[in-house]
């Protein structure tokens, strides 16, 4: 994307040298980089501008951002295909609840992308919410080293805590034992640490243990599956820290929140 910017720089400055847009092309082609003298025509007159799709996606830190790495760290993917001559840079999210699916789209939105928001049947698994959004610079983004989407995250740690625990946490309520646990699991010790990192920065003390071994057998849906990783999880306990994480970072998702909420109630009457 750089590269792109410093030749299109390149063609201005020799059109402000009076070259003609033939020879322009051609001292290119020189160098080794063929454009042709149409598309130096456009750029020079700004009939055609190749950053207006990639530059859609808004990337300075904000709680939308910050929500959209935290949701990608869970159940956000990306993927890219060609398609035709085109290229699809696509991020998706599909999930059973659908103000989760309702919240990651709006968060789309506010970086400036159109997402799309649809409802998948599917006999094999449960049905789904699926939000959908093509942008390259996006994309991009979002496949950096953990450490650059970090830096999201600490600006606006709980927004991105709660993309996080929206994908990947659960709420574990036993009311005739009266305990009370909020859990995040992931196969990544290093995302969980840093997770733990930003809810003692908001006053949440919290806890990992490995509760899954690479190999381990696990039923599900009536299919016998094997671990890939080893499984971690965060967990907060106090119920102290349980009721801040509830006033400070929350779920977007109603029936986490409202078993939370309940929980809550009960056990601080």
């Amino acid at each position: 994307m750089i590269d792109l910017k410093n030749l299109i720089n390149e063609v201005k400055e020799l059109r402000d040298q009076d070259l003609s847009y033939s020879e322009i092309a051609r001292s290119l082609e020189s160098k080794g980089v063929k454009v042709s003298r149409v598309t130096v025509m456009r750029w020079c007159k700004g009939l055609h501008d190749p950053f207006n799709r990639m530059n859609s996606a808004k990337l300075e830190p904000s709680p939308e951002l910050a929500y959209i790495v935290g949701v990608m760290f869970g159940d956000g993917s990306t993927s890219f295909r060609k398609s035709g001559r085109s290229y699809k840079y696509r991020i998706r999210l599909k999930v059973v609840d659908k103000e989760f699916a309702e919240e990651f789209k709006r968060c789309l939105e506010e970086v400036g992308l159109k997402p799309s928001l649809r409802f998948e049947r599917n006999r094999a698994r449960c049905d789904r919410w699926c939000v959908e959004a093509n942008s390259k610079i996006l994309y991009e983004f979002l496949r950096q080293p953990k450490d650059k989407l970090f830096e999201v995250a600490e600006k606006y740690p709980a927004e991105f805590l709660r993309g996080f625990f929206d994908s990947e946490g659960s709420v574990c309520w036993n009311e005739k034992c009266k305990t009370l646990v909020i859990d995040a699991s992931n196969c990544d010790e290093e995302i969980l640490t840093f997770a733990g990192n930003l809810l003692q920065s908001l006053d949440i003390h919290s806890k990992i243990y490995k509760t899954k071994r690479k190999g381990q057998k696990v039923k599900i849906r009536d299919r016998v599956y094997s671990y890939s990783s080893d499984m971690y999880s965060l967990r907060i306990h106090r119920r102290r820290d349980v009721a801040r994480f509830a006033e400070t970072v929350g779920f977007t998702i109603k029936r986490k929140m409202q078993t939370l909420t309940y929980a809550l109630t009960i056990l601080n009457p």
